[in-house]
Order: structure tokens, then C-alpha cells, then sequence
């Protein structure tokens, strides 16, 4: 059984998925799998996949689309480890970004938190400007979520993601982390680059305004989540 588990949620991002397969293989740390989820891609990404496909590197398809949360719970209960990463199929892993959170979860922390590199082409990299916020709030809104990692057990005790949620579900996660006394750990060294371009979903103008109509349920479930998990789904 590998240590950790990265799970990728793909949805026509074919031109993406070789930077972010090569970056898990080039770890310096190899007891690990990577699982695709391709959430009913249009646009063939299995013609790239199917290059890497490997005990190691693990894909799935889903027969409809039904969004990034959705994908990413399939995703989790496939899994074989009880250590998981979650990265986008557009961003990468630095080459110790697995090994250096791995490293602190064995101290006794169950969610580890690294700061991560913007990457746009063309520019230099340089760190998200989320990790400064980081390091002098230490609040779960400042969480970049490609610079997660975390005990599978969370999932057990306060649920997966939830699936209701186009968009906000990654924040909307972490505040439940938060907010029921997990331990939470920091490293300082770059653990993923975060890509951006033109087709990431806030970058949309119909995204944003989804975004921007979930805000207040999003805050809402965060206040009701303090005390209530009883309408989400828990990993058994």
C-alpha cells in the first residue's frame, strides 16, 4: 500500500495533465500513487494519460460531469493510502513538495499546510501572495489548497467535500478542519506551483458570478458546520 495518495480532478485540461503526471514522477519521494479523475472530459485527455499509466499512476473517467467536489470524493474513496494531496490537473508538484509535508504528518499532524509558487508563462515563479497571510493569521481562508496535505481519517470524522458546492468547497472543507480541533502543521519549503492562465475556473465571468452567489451559503454552512455535519457524506 503506498504512504500517500495525490489525487488529481481533471475537466478538459488535456493541454495541462503532462506537466502535472511528469512533476509526481519526479518526487524524491516514490512510495506514492497519483489517481486521475477525468470528470467526463470533452476533450481526450486519455490519449496523453494512457503514456503514464502504471501501477503508480492510477486513471479513472466519470460518465458525466458532475463538478470538482464530486470527482475529488471519488477520488478519495479509490485511494489506497490514509495520506492524501490534492492537486489540480493544471498545477505540479515541486520535486519535495510530497516529501516535506510527509515528513511533518509524521510528527503528529494531521493537516500540513506549504506555501506554493505562482507559475504563469513567460514570468518568473514566485510565491503566492496567500502564504504571507499565512504565516501571520494562521486562519483557514488563507489556505492554498495545492499546498495541502492530510490524515484520510479527516474524512471519516467530518466528512468529504461537498458535492452541492460548484465552487468554494476546498475553503468551505478546511473551515470544518479548522473548526473541530484538528493538528494543524506548517513547512516552509515550496511544495507545488500553482499555474495560472486563462482557463481556470475564477477566471471565468459565469464562474465569478456563481462564485459570488455562494459566498453567503458558504458562510452560512461554515457557521452551521461548527456544530452540525449531519447532511455530509463521511468516508467510511
Amino acid at each position: 500500500m503506498p504512504k500517500v495518495s495525490v489525487i488529481t480532478t481533471l475537466y478538459n485540461y488535456r493541454n495541462y495533465i503532462k506537466d502535472n503526471i511528469e512533476s509526481f514522477l519526479k518526487q524524491d519521494f516514490e512510495d506514492s500513487e497519483l489517481i486521475i479523475v477525468d470528470d467526463a472530459s470533452t476533450d481526450n485527455p486519455y490519449k496523453i494519460i494512457s503514456k503514464y499509466k502504471s501501477d503508480r499512476v492510477k486513471y479513472m473517467r466519470l460518465d458525466k460531469n458532475e463538478g470538482y467536489s464530486h470527482a475529488k470524493n471519488v477520488g478519495i474513496k479509490s485511494c489506497n493510502s490514509d495520506i492524501l494531496v490534492m492537486l489540480d490537473a493544471d498545477d505540479m508538484l515541486t520535486k519535495n513538495g510530497i516529501s516535506v509535508r510527509y515528513n511533518k504528518i509524521m510528527e503528529g499532524y494531521d493537516f500540513v499546510h506549504g506555501p506554493c509558487l505562482n507559475f504563469k508563462e513567460g514570468k518568473p515563479l514566485i510565491r503566492n501572495k496567500m502564504w504571507k497571510e499565512w504565516l501571520e493569521t494562521k486562519k483557514f481562508k488563507f489556505v492554498h489548497a495545492q499546498g495541502v496535505m492530510l490524515k484520510k481519517d479527516i474524512h471519516r470524522k467530518i466528512g468529504l467535500y461537498d458535492k452541492n458546492l460548484w465552487c468554494k468547497s476546498d475553503r468551505e472543507f478546511f473551515a470544518r478542519v479548522f473548526n473541530h480541533n484538528f493538528k494543524i502543521g506548517t513547512v516552509d519549503e515550496d511544495v507545488a506551483i500553482y499555474r495560472r492562465h486563462s482557463m481556470q475556473m475564477h477566471q471565468s465571468k459565469e464562474k465569478a458570478k456563481i462564485n459570488n452567489r455562494l459566498q453567503k451559503k458558504v458562510l452560512a454552512l461554515i457557521e452551521k458546520r461548527k456544530i452540525d455535519l449531519g447532511n455530509l457524506e463521511l468516508l467510511k
